[in-house]
């Protein structure tokens, strides 16, 4: 089961809802533009945002740092947990982050792939709130970059699960690299696509062994989540 549900995560964050326009096929290929950026899952100089919109930092700079934290920060959008269990909310992130042309299949499928991983967790209204679901940027490279188009790779971890004792998954760690094709529209840079691949994964330290479902739930309501590049 563990298995199974964490398929259906990494197929709800993998996405590869947009289809790729003919300026996503003519990016450039420079092999120092591959290189990870200075910051591991941050924005690097001159790349932050200069508001929020529907919770999610907007307003990148034209520039490759911009895209770098705009693909951070919107896979990060769509990794909370109000993002899960609030439709409303997930529609707004969606309509915030997507190109206009990638929108409408982007949320078909989430909205699918969200139903199928609550049902597969066992969630309800009552259990929503100790749902765990957490990702954090690991590192991003840069494969192409061009004016108006960019690719960008984001390594991420993810904690996914619900801590019941009655729980369908206990929470569960999992290791992602995220493709995202952003292409610079309306002044901001916005996801045209999202393709999901697994890892790099490390290995679990021998001397480490999973917490208690009761330590799990105290962590989830204790540390809050980080959950922007900047």
């Amino acid at each position: 089961m563990i298995v199974l549900v964490i398929g259906i995560v990494l197929t709800l964050f993998g996405g590869g809802g947009g289809s790729k326009s003919s300026n996503d096929r003519g990016t450039s290929q420079d092999p120092a533009q591959s290189a990870p950026t200075s910051q591991p899952g941050g924005s690097g100089p001159g790349g932050k945002a200069s508001s929020v919109k529907s919770g999610v930092p907007v307003g990148y700079p034209h520039t490759k740092a911009g895209a770098v934290a705009a693909a951070v920060n919107y896979q990060s959008a769509r990794s909370a947990p109000g993002y899960f269990t609030d439709e409303a909310l997930r529609h707004q992130v969606l309509k915030t982050v997507m190109t206009s042309s990638a929108l409408h299949d982007q949320q078909a499928q989430d909205d699918r792939a969200t139903k199928g991983l609550l049902a597969s967790l066992g969630v309800t209204p009552k259990t929503a709130p100790d749902m765990v679901m957490r990702a954090a940027s690991l590192g991003t490279s840069v494969p192409s970059y061009a004016a108006d188009t960019a690719t960008v790779r984001v390594w991420m971890s993810e904690v996914v699960g619900v801590p019941t004792e009655q729980s369908r998954m206990p929470v569960a760690g999992t290791w992602s690299t995220y493709t995202l094709i952003l292409q610079w529209q309306d002044g901001d840079w916005k996801v045209a696509t999202i393709d999901q691949d697994s890892g790099p994964t490390p290995l679990v330290a021998p001397d480490q062994t999973p917490s208690s479902t009761s330590d799990m739930r105290q962590a989830n309501k204790e540390f809050g989540a980080p959950r922007y590049a900047g």
